[in-house]
C-alpha cells in the first residue's frame, strides 16, 4: 500500500505522537510509582489522557515548526 504525500505526511504526526505518548507516558509513571500491580491499569489511562493532548498538539506545532524550520534552510 502506497500513501500519498499528505496522508503519509498525518500518518507520520499521528504515530509520533501516538509513540511518544506512549514511552513518556510509560517511563514517567515507572519513575514515579515503580512497577506496581496496577500499573498497567494506570499507565493505560494517562496514556490515553496523554493522546488527547499529543495528537491535536502535533497536528498544530508539527507544521508550525517545520515551516520555521524550513525558513531557516539554507537551499
Amino acid at each position: 500500500m502506497k500513501f500519498k504525500p499528505e496522508q503519509a505526511h498525518m500518518l507520520f504526526i499521528f504515530s509520533v505522537s501516538i509513540m511518544m505518548t506512549a514511552v513518556m507516558s510509560f517511563a514517567i509513571l515507572l519513575l514515579r510509582i515503580g512497577l506496581k500491580e496496577d500499573f498497567f491499569v494506570i499507565w493505560i489511562s494517562d496514556f490515553i489522557v496523554g493522546c488527547i493532548f499529543s495528537l491535536p498538539a502535533g497536528f498544530i506545532l508539527v507544521p508550525l515548526i517545520k515551516k520555521w524550520i524550513d525558513k531557516r534552510t539554507a537551499r
